[in-house]
């Protein structure tokens, strides 16, 4: 019958067209493993939130035994601790660290919350179980506008009034011969919004992302186009000019490095219509211009090792699609991905997706945009994003080297 001849034409055709069928089957794959890594949980219920602690408390020394106390090294390792309910699961992941690093786990949203413990946390507190007013605040910091820091707000209030409950009863049992004729306040909480954040949206958050979406897809145009000059025999016609292979490339790249830039401007335009909170001053569009060219040499260097293995230009757009949408999506332009981290450097975490030069472009457009950060925010990003975009450079002039301008012998 006509139609088996036809269907069997169309198999065949479909299975043929290897690079369409991966498009078709594999693409909506990583999407579901995606989405279902960053927000499924993995296959647990309950997930820890991360939190940043600044323990400034300097200790105390009971009156009448002499002991030497600190309760904030005590709240914290509570906070450590505290397991959500028949869970073996912890509420928190707990980074002690500094307030200058807090807040730049807090800008990059790597914690949810940071939590300020005052230096005389364990004094005031012995002062208010004697009957002395004393001031005890415990500073809940972070961005008020973001999601995951209410609901890590609501979890620590409701700890510090615990604590507050059972250290008030433990205290009056080892204090014997003060007056205590009610349970004092031992310890307030408030809220710190961190500087910058005020006015705080998701979408502060995110256009920067968008442009290093913009910036991560100049590959698939630049596949497109040195593709293009094969098909056309261009490159071949230069070739005959002892053009070196180096001077091919490089001087691609120079145009596209421009336009990359020429999206900074425009897309940070167009997010300023739509309500994007800017940061930062003059200073901050003149460092993002320079990250931006960073971002798009990656892009540009991405785009010559997919033009080296397709056949011609619409393969090369098909093949690079199926590559930068995904990458778009490890570098956390969307969304926060979980932290992974593989090991320390400088001092700060490297995390698996920072093995990809746009992860630090992002980075470095957010503190320099939304947080008006300036060059020495931006150095230790800036510095990795040179290193790796020069690593794809120069693998993608070996590979296309070999591949496209290799002597016809």
């Amino acid at each position: 019958m006509k139609f088996t001849s036809i269907a069997s034409k169309a198999a065949k055709e479909l299975i043929r067209d290897r690079r369409g069928l991966i498009m078709i089957l594999i693409f909506p794959m990583f999407f579901m493993v995606v989405f279902g890594f960053a927000f499924g949980g993995m296959g647990e219920e309950n997930e820890p939130h991360n939190l940043a602690v600044i323990n400034n408390d300097l200790g105390a020394t009971l009156p009448l035994t002499s002991e030497k106390l600190n309760f904030g090294d005590n709240f914290t390792q509570i906070l450590k601790d505290v397991k959500y309910e028949d869970s073996d699961v912890k509420i928190f992941n707990i980074t002690e660290t500094s307030l200058e690093e807090a807040d730049d786990l807090l800008k990059d949203r790597k914690v949810d919350a940071a939590i300020i413990i005052p230096a005389n946390f364990s004094e005031s507190i012995l002062a208010s179980i004697n009957g002395v007013n004393s001031s005890n605040t415990i500073l809940i910091r972070g961005d008020t506008g973001y999601v995951e820091f209410g609901i890590s707000q609501g979890i620590l209030v409701g700890i510090i009034e615990q604590y507050q409950d059972d250290l008030s009863t433990g205290l009056k049992s080892q204090l014997t011969g003060t007056n205590i004729q009610t349970t004092p306040k031992l310890i307030k909480s408030d809220v710190q919004s961190l500087p910058g954040t005020e006015s705080f949206t998701n979408f502060d958050f995110l256009a920067p992302g968008m442009i290093v979406f913009a910036i991560i897809l100049l590959s698939t145009t630049v596949a497109s186009a040195l593709t293009r000059e094969v098909d056309r025999g261009t490159l071949s016609r230069l070739q005959m000019s002892k053009m070196r292979s180096f001077d091919f490339l490089f001087g691609n790249m120079l145009p596209w490095s421009l336009v990359a830039a020429a999206q900074v401007l425009i897309l940070l335009g167009i997010a300023l219509l739509m309500g994007f909170n800017w940061q930062g001053g003059l200073n901050s569009i003149l460092l993002a211009l320079v990250v931006g060219v960073i971002g798009g040499l990656a892009s540009v260097s991405l785009g010559m090792i997919i033009a080296s293995f397709a056949k011609n230009d619409q393969q090369a757009t098909n093949l690079a699609t199926i590559i930068t949408v995904p990458m778009s999506f490890l570098t956390g332009a969307f969304f926060q991905l979980p932290q992974v981290v593989m090991a320390n450097f400088m001092g700060q975490p490297f995390q698996i997706y920072e093995i990809l030069p746009w992860t630090h472009t992002l980075t470095a457009l957010r503190t320099v945009l939304t947080f008006g950060g300036g060059w020495e925010d931006i150095a230790y990003q800036v510095g990795w994003s040179l290193v790796l975009t020069a690593l794809i450079f120069f693998l993608g002039v070996l590979i296309f080297s070999r591949t496209r301008l290799k002597p016809e012998s």
